[in-house]
C-alpha cells in the first residue's frame, strides 16, 4: 500500500536513488501505475532496461507490484512507488555523503523537472491576471533567497510543512472542486544569484 513518507533505511535504497533513470521512474510511478513496456514507451528507453531498474527498485522496496493483467500469452505488471515522498532515516547515518547527495540531488532535480511538464500542461487561463497583487494570483511564482542561520531556517521549514499539512486537509471533491498543484524546493546556496537584500517574487495569474 502506498504511504505518504517512506524513511530510507539502507545503504542500498540509497545507492538504487543514485541512478538518473531509476529516480525518473520512480517519479512517474508517484504519480500512478505503469507497466515495464508502458515506461519503456514514455521514457524512450528500451524495455528491457528498463525493467532491470524496476526489479532494483523492487528489490530495494522503493515500489511494489500493483497489479497483473493477461494479454494474450504473456502476464503485463503495474508497479506503483511505495510512497509519496522518500527520507533518509536517522538510522542509516553515518554512511557515505557521495550516496546521499547523489540521490538527494537527483530526487530534487527530477521533482523540479516534473514541476516545469506540469506548467507546461496547466491550461493556459492559469497564467493571465488582471491583478498587479501577488496575493490575488492563482498561481504561485517566486524565487526568494534570505540569509540567516541554520537554527533560523530550520524553524521556518517547519512551520513550511505545518503549512503543507493544512494545504492538504482543503480536499473537497464537490461539483465546484479543482485540482491544485503545489511544487516548493528550498536548500543552502553556494552563493547567492540575486544581488544583496534583494529577492525575486514574479509570475501571472489565472
Amino acid at each position: 500500500m502506498k504511504q505518504n513518507i517512506l524513511y530510507l533505511t539502507n545503504l542500498g535504497q540509497l545507492k538504487s536513488l543514485s541512478d538518473p533513470l531509476r529516480v525518473d521512474i520512480l517519479h512517474h510511478l508517484i504519480e500512478k501505475p505503469y507497466s515495464g513496456q508502458q515506461l519503456s514507451q514514455k521514457l524512450d528507453v528500451a524495455r528491457s532496461k528498463i525493467h532491470y531498474h524496476l526489479k532494483d527498485l523492487e528489490k530495494n522496496e522503493l515500489i511494489y507490484l500493483a497489479g497483473e493483467s493477461k494479454k494474450r500469452n504473456m502476464t503485463e505488471k503495474t508497479y506503483r512507488a511505495a510512497a509519496k515522498s522518500f527520507i533518509p532515516s536517522s538510522d542509516i547515518f553515518p554512511v557515505e555523503n557521495r550516496y546521499l547527495a547523489d540521490s538527494g540531488r537527483l530526487m530534487t532535480l527530477t521533482a523540479i523537472d516534473r514541476t516545469r511538464q506540469r506548467a507546461i500542461e496547466a491550461p493556459e487561463e492559469v497564467f493571465l491576471t488582471e491583478s498587479e497583487n501577488p496575493e490575488n494570483w492563482n498561481q504561485i511564482n517566486a524565487q526568494l533567497e534570505v540569509q540567516t542561520t541554520d537554527d533560523k531556517y530550520k524553524k521556518w521549514v517547519k512551520k513550511y510543512h505545518e503549512l503543507l499539512k493544512e494545504f492538504n486537509e482543503l480536499k473537497d471533491d464537490g461539483e465546484d472542486s479543482k485540482w491544485f498543484y503545489v511544487s516548493t524546493f528550498g536548500f543552502e546556496l553556494a552563493q547567492p544569484l540575486f544581488t544583496k537584500n534583494e529577492s525575486h517574487s514574479e509570475g501571472t495569474e489565472g
